[in-house]
């Protein structure tokens, strides 16, 4: 339900602010009556309400000119959306800009912010021609010691007026007003752009003076712009005095904020005359303990990709991107509390965190919409996630799994030793209380679904073993022809063999062998994929009835065609994916019309529970259970006795004992997918995404 704010025009749906104009009636190739309708991208209020001002001063500046009342509504959409995308970017930089080296809460910081304002307001009163020497008689100091600004900051005004004149005077800015002007067909003339380029100064100066929201945590009392007792003294008199150290700002902040016609002239350069003190750039040194350092909140995600560079092959792509995850995660939650350096970080921190993964979505990873969220605007989805699900009486897809979370807190624990390591400063901290218990085997075996040999058996009666239409969407409905690839020979060896998804899916065709017993599968790392842990590095028999089918035969082919991996369809150089996940995404929806309703969750690692569970009915032990499917069986001597070749007959006697499911499929000559015959790159990925 859209809820409307204060300002005209502006109002809310969910978490995100739109701004809703009626075109007026003097658009004349406009309908009478129609709105325009424009998202401003955002879910601060604060934001909402200067960029909706923005839009309804522009839409009221457009009416006035007798040119652009003929401009079309598809016109306006496009300018408004220029002046939006302009705005957020500026105010951004804003919000950075009070934020660099970690001094957020500087007096100095909100001073240098107001001194800058009143130099883009002289520029705006006064044109950009000339330079005002603000003293003496200048009208320009009239203006500053009218409006109550300090004698103490003139200088510093001074010296920020005069950059703007050199930028104002550069022919770069002239000429990019010039174009802009022509994009929204307003004439080129002197006037028009010395309009342009006071409304440009008018909008920086507004906004700078925005502070109640970028500078919340100053305590104004200490600044002299307020009366305070940073005063200094001056043989500089006043001409006039004003009635209110707030005075300044109130005409400022009580309208509304104006935007340039020109959106991309380049930053003002500003003297920085604050004082001269260590900063938080990539270290601070804090004053408590001068012996030791801090890092910065904001400088956090720069450590992370540190500690991904140190622990180098050790991580995965994956692990590295769940890292980096994490460390953004935590420095939105300590931004949010208020932390700028590790210095800072309290045990408190740290519960909050935990506290936040309970109320965010749960696959919010997944939606590049809400990684670009802050944590309150995560935890707000989550409530109308949940608000919207109780409605509807479904389960809310809120909260992170326990899994999850203890991935999570595993991370952190790895972040926070790295900043150890590098002597930045930390409290103790424990994440007792705080990481979720990993179940105990016993729960987890209650947990998960075995499936026995019948309930597998449908698969192998699926479209893709008995003949199916075609290789792309026809895969699932039946016909008359059966392809030869990761789909139909994957769902076997993960049926035999009970390994990992990533194991076989990331086979190389130099990873299947021959001894003196037959042919065998040598799980190794490889240049497509690594193993998970010493215990998965492995041989295995390869299963008679992959054989009978021609498994063979199809990694000879494979071979000759130059591939190296066993089941190309699962890669592509276009794109960077898991071949575990992609085979999933191929494999569930067959999986899924093959078993109706009585599909059983994550399906391939109940596959593998339901192996190792049929085995052990036929009086396999475990520990050669474990040595075929590659777990690690803890103290057991026969860990590494049956990863080599000497083991593979025991193996094969284990297997032996597995009930015959799939003999019931007839062997088909051998078929590749067009594409993987044709060395093309596959369907999915030839618009080069996943």
């Amino acid at each position: 339900m859209a809820v409307r704010h204060e300002v005209e025009n502006l109002i809310r749906r969910g978490n995100i602010f739109y701004w809703r104009a009626r075109i007026p009636a003097a658009f004349l190739y406009c309908r009478p009556g129609s709105r325009l309708s424009l998202s401003l991208h955002c879910s601060d209020h604060k934001k909402a309400q200067i960029i909706g001002r923005t839009l309804n001063t522009r839409l009221a500046e457009l009416k006035m000119n007798s040119k652009e009342v003929m401009t079309t509504k598809q016109q306006l959409q496009k300018l408004f959306e220029h002046i939006r995308d302009g705005m957020l970017g500026k105010l951004e930089d804003i919000s950075l800009m009070a934020k660099r080296e970690g001094r957020a809460g500087h007096v100095s910081e909100m001073e240098l912010d107001l001194v800058a304002g009143w130099a883009y307001r002289l520029l705006a009163k006064f044109g950009a021609r000339r330079p005002l020497p603000l003293e003496g008689d200048c009208i320009g100091l009239k203006y500053l010691l009218k409006h109550g600004v300090p004698v103490s900051h003139i200088d510093a005004i001074r010296a920020n007026h005069v950059d703007g004149l050199k930028v104002a005077a550069n022919p770069a800015v002239e000429a990019a007003v010039r174009n802009l002007m022509v994009s929204f067909g307003i004439p080129d003339d002197v006037v028009n752009r010395e309009r342009a380029m006071t409304k440009f100064f008018e909008a920086r100066s507004d906004a700078l003076f925005d502070i109640d929201h970028r500078h919340e945590l100053v305590d104004r009392s200490l600044s002299d712009f307020f009366g305070g007792s940073r005063v200094a003294e001056s043989t500089l008199e006043p001409t006039a005095a004003t009635t209110s150290p707030l005075a300044p700002y109130e005409e400022v902040l009580e309208r509304p904020p104006t935007q340039s016609t020109q959106e991309e002239l380049p930053e003002i350069a500003h003297l920085d005359l604050s004082p001269s003190q260590p900063g938080l750039q990539a270290t601070t040194r804090l004053d408590a303990e001068p012996s030791r350092r801090a890092v910065a909140v904001a400088d956090f995600e720069d450590e992370c990709q540190k500690l991904i560079a140190n622990m180098g092959v050790e991580w995965v792509p994956a692990t590295a991107r769940d890292a980096m995850a994490l460390v953004r995660t935590f420095k939105s939650v300590l931004l949010e509390h208020g932390v700028e350096h590790s210095g800072q970080i309290e045990q408190y921190h740290l519960g909050m965190l935990r506290q936040h993964f309970n109320d965010i979505p749960t696959h919010w990873g997944k939606s590049s919409r809400m990684r670009g969220m802050t944590a309150p605007e995560l935890r707000a989805e989550g409530r109308l996630m949940r608000e919207k699900a109780e409605a509807e009486g479904k389960k809310p897809e809120v909260g992170l799994s326990a899994a999850t979370i203890r991935k999570h807190l595993g991370n952190l624990t790895h972040f926070m030793k790295h900043l150890r390591g590098h002597g930045y400063v930390m409290d103790d901290w424990t994440l007792v209380g705080l990481r979720p218990r990993k179940p105990n085997a016993s729960l987890i075996r209650e947990q998960q679904y075995k499936p026995t040999p019948q309930d597998i058996a449908p698969i192998f009666s699926s479209p893709i073993y008995v003949g199916s239409r075609d290789f792309d969407r026809g895969r699932k409905k039946h016909g008359s022809k059966i392809f030869h690839d990761s789909v139909y020979f994957l769902p076997l060896l993960f049926t035999y063999l009970g390994a990992r998804r990533k194991e076989f899916a990331g086979l190389s065709v130099s990873d299947i062998e021959r001894d003196e017993d037959g042919f065998v599968i040598v799980i190794q790392s490889n240049q497509i994929r690594r193993l998970k842990n010493g215990q998965s590095k492995r041989v295995l028999p390869l299963p008679d009835e992959l054989v009978r089918l021609g498994f063979i035969q199809y990694q000879t082919a494979i071979k000759k065609l130059g591939y190296e991996a066993l089941f190309p369809d699962l890669f592509s150089d276009k794109t960077d994916n898991d071949p575990g996940d992609r085979f999933y995404d191929i494999f569930t929806p067959i999986m899924r019309g093959a078993l109706g309703q009585n599909m059983w969750e994550r399906a391939l690692h109940a596959l593998r529970h339901g192996m190792a569970d049929t085995l052990k009915q036929a009086g396999v032990t475990t520990e050669v259970i474990d040595d075929i499917s590659g777990r690690i069986s803890m103290g057991s001597e026969t860990n590494m006795r049956y990863t080599n070749p000497a083991g593979i007959p025991l193996m094969r006697s284990a297997l032996a004992k597995y009930p015959i499911i799939t003999s019931v499929i007839e062997p088909k000559s051998l078929q590749l997918l067009p594409w993987i015959a044709e060395r093309q790159p596959p369907p999915w990925a030839r618009g080069g995404k996943k």
